[in-house]
């Protein structure tokens, strides 16, 4: 089973992976059903369920008893108990996607550009979850580089942040947080905001507008890699402008020549992306230089980097 998370058969995640994005162990663990209700209730092809049905029981994330489908108990840690060992949680659906854009890869060599694609809510729900996954064991280093000598109760735009992954951090660290994001992110994920949570959020596309003010500190947490060159240097302009002075820049993502997973990184940015990658310290220095910010700093967290730099005086 995919417990065991490592050298996993690219059928059986493609298959399960399927199945959860299709909403398959959604609906079984919340009423176990047999498989008529499957296809009458939820529109589902007869062979198709049944296929991919036969399958999942087969390899144990499924159980049958008297035609009665339900999700197994060893399936349920892995999809849904956070506070297993075992838990993947939705973070699969993200792996599914990656998995699928890169099969196009041979078509991007030539033109140059990422097939086309459609996300939904699960999609939404799997990204999200492995964003999370990407930021426990680290978030609370991340958040201390971040803050390190700004001033207590520091206002920080979180850019991106609507998974709360950083911002929550951030928040119990003492800083009033604002959270930029899409508004599908900002309605999904501002119910889920603490009465005691000092963290906002503000509805829209960074790559059109940052929210104005005077903040301590902004935080652009796997954002960078999205982008090429010249949105890069935008947004860093647009940061600049809503800083305080002194204000600081926080930029978390793979730095090319430091990490070692950017270059493989940058091939899934070539698959899902127009213009991203993943960029040198040079090229972030250069970038941040003319954007109007000194004192650059590198520091390293695990397997990722933190770029820190100050808004420059006079500019």
């Amino acid at each position: 089973m995919l417990k065991s998370k490592d050298n996993v058969a690219p059928q059986e995640l493609l298959v399960v992976g399927a199945a959860l994005k299709a909403g398959i162990f959604d609906i079984l663990r919340e009423r176990p059903t047999t498989l008529n209700d499957l296809v009458n209730d939820f529109s589902m092809d007869r062979r198709a369920i049944w296929t991919v049905m036969e399958a999942l029981i087969s390899l144990g994330y499924i159980s049958k008893d008297k035609d009665i489908l339900q999700v197994t108990s060893d399936a349920i840690e892995l999809f849904f108990n956070e506070n297993s060992e075992n838990y993947i949680g939705y973070s699969l659906i993200h792996t599914f996607n990656v998995i699928k854009a890169w099969t196009n890869l041979p078509e991007i060599l030539k033109t140059g550009q990422p097939g086309q694609c459609v996300r939904g809510r699960q999609d939404r729900a799997g990204f999200m979850a492995a964003m999370k996954k990407s930021a426990q064991g680290v978030a609370e280093q991340i958040t201390k580089i971040c803050l390190d000598n700004l001033p207590s109760g520091s206002s920080v735009l979180d850019l991106g942040g609507g998974p709360l992954n950083y911002a929550r951090f951030f928040a119990m660290a003492g800083a009033n947080v604002t959270v930029q994001d899409i508004p599908e992110i900002c309605a999904l994920m501002e119910t889920n905001i603490l009465p005691e949570e000092k963290i906002k959020f503000v509805s829209g596309d960074f790559t059109e507008a940052i929210s104005p003010g005077q903040f301590d500190l902004a935080f652009l947490g796997n954002i960078c890699h999205i982008y090429g060159e010249e949105e890069n240097l935008l947004l860093f302009r647009r940061v600049h402008d809503s800083l305080g002075p002194s204000g600081r820049i926080g930029i978390l993502d793979f730095v090319r020549g430091t990490s070692p997973r950017a270059d493989l990184f940058a091939v899934n940015m070539l698959a899902n992306t127009k213009t991203g990658g993943t960029w040198t310290l040079k090229q972030y220095t250069e970038w941040l230089k003319i954007a109007g910010f000194h004192q650059i700093e590198l520091h390293n967290i695990a397997d990722k980097q933190i770029i820190t730099a100050f808004k420059a005086p006079n500019v």
